[in-house]
């Protein structure tokens, strides 16, 4: 199983990569283009894209040393693995898109106010244009492979690549018009660049913040929804609580509370854990962890009372047996749990020189002294070893 998982975050990392680095050629090229031609013919709006298109560039290169931190196996300073790396660098380039925004609106203010305030060269609004067509263009690719990949930071860099189309569009018309006869368009453009840069610096660092601090909306709903479904569909899970999945990078870690029947044992409580387990690590290809806590009931509503352990109540019960009776001891005794107290099951040892109607009586006194000595038992349930197949049940 273990080397099925693997796999496919290989071949998730290695699609990851090859989209990255086609943004980052494209990045390249359009940010020394846009600087060059910016500079040589004026264009304050064409400037401020070639920034923009610069942090692009920053976020790609901030993408590729993300993925490759986040794959790191986890060790022992890092059980969950390296994923909330991720979610730091993308932090961090949110934080540099907004001080970008800042300083292309202080740079378009000043523009505003000079007296020589011209009309970028011809060759600004054909940058401009291939910009558009270009990031269009990375941005289908991206968005397409980040939907399929289910990872937030793809589909950040794809939005961004969106943004950068937009602003370059809005950019191309701010030059369009200063050739017109309209100069102050130019700057003005500038100011609309910088409020695509800021907006897009805000977007993403809302979803690091919210991956971050383990929130779950940071966890696609379509994914959320096929957890709840995976769980619903394992027939030993009465119900599920507290379902929390939590995006590390490009996995997810979920944490779940499944209610089972109380008569389970142990081992039987931990192979439906490990099912579930299973389950969701075979059908949600980004889960890399599942923490599962087995119960009985909800105790998410009220917790169960801490009550008598076994030997406790073993001594107690065989003190309720006096000597000479029908009943001569106890040969198992399980007690189960609940909010109401302690339902317990008993095999007893009997005389098995007593007729059926001793034993029975004797059997009904037992139950009635356990259920009524106020040490919170609220059912009993015997089973004769010297009775073939037969059970008292009160």
């Amino acid at each position: 199983m273990s080397h099925g998982v693997t796999s496919s975050r290989d071949v998730r990392y290695v699609e990851a990569k090859r989209v990255t680095q086609v943004g980052t050629i494209g990045d390249t090229l359009l940010t020394f283009g846009k600087l060059i031609i910016g500079l040589m013919t004026g264009s304050a709006a064409l400037v401020a894209e070639g920034f923009h298109s610069g942090a692009d560039l920053l976020f790609d290169l901030v993408v590729l040393v993300g993925m490759k931190i986040a794959r790191k196996k986890p060790d022992a300073g890092h059980p969950y693995g390296h994923g909330k790396f991720e979610g730091l660098i993308t932090l961090l380039l949110a934080v540099i898109l907004l001080l970008l925004a800042v300083g292309i609106v202080v740079d378009a203010v000043h523009r505003m106010g000079s007296e020589d305030l011209a009309a970028p060269g011809q060759m600004a609004f054909w940058v401009a244009l291939i910009s558009i067509v270009t990031k269009e263009a990375l941005f289908h690719y991206t968005v397409r492979v980040g939907r399929k990949l289910k990872s937030n930071i793809i589909m950040a860099n794809a939005w961004h690549h969106r943004a950068d189309s937009i602003s370059s569009f809005a950019a191309m018309l701010g030059i369009g018009g200063a050739l017109m006869g309209y100069p102050i368009l130019d700057p003005v453009a500038a100011v609309a660049v910088a409020f695509f840069v800021s907006k897009v610096g805000l977007e993403i660092g809302h979803d690091a913040i919210k991956e971050l601090t383990d929130s779950t909306d940071a966890v696609d709903q379509e994914i959320r929804e096929r957890i709840n479904q995976v769980i619903g569909d394992i027939p030993e899970v009465l119900s599920a609580h507290f379902v929390t999945p939590r995006q590390l990078g490009p996995d997810i870690i979920v944490d779940v509370h499944v209610v089972v029947p109380m008569h389970l044992t142990v081992s039987e409580g931990h192979q439906v854990a490990e099912k579930v387990k299973f389950s969701l690590l075979q059908h949600v290809i980004a889960i890399t962890e599942v923490v599962v806590h087995v119960d009985t009931e909800d105790d998410m509503v009220s917790s169960v009372p801490i009550l008598a352990t076994r030997q406790e109540i073993m001594t107690w019960v065989v003190g309720e047996i006096p000597a000479g009776r029908p009943v001569t001891g106890v040969i198992r005794l399980q007690p189960n749990y609940s909010r109401r107290g302690i339902h317990l099951d008993l095999v007893l040892k009997v005389d098995e020189s007593c007729t059926f109607e001793q034993i029975h009586a004797d059997v009904q006194q037992l139950c009635n002294r356990l259920l009524n000595a106020d040490k919170d038992v609220v059912e009993v349930r015997t089973s004769l070893r010297s009775v073939e197949d037969h059970r008292i049940v009160d």
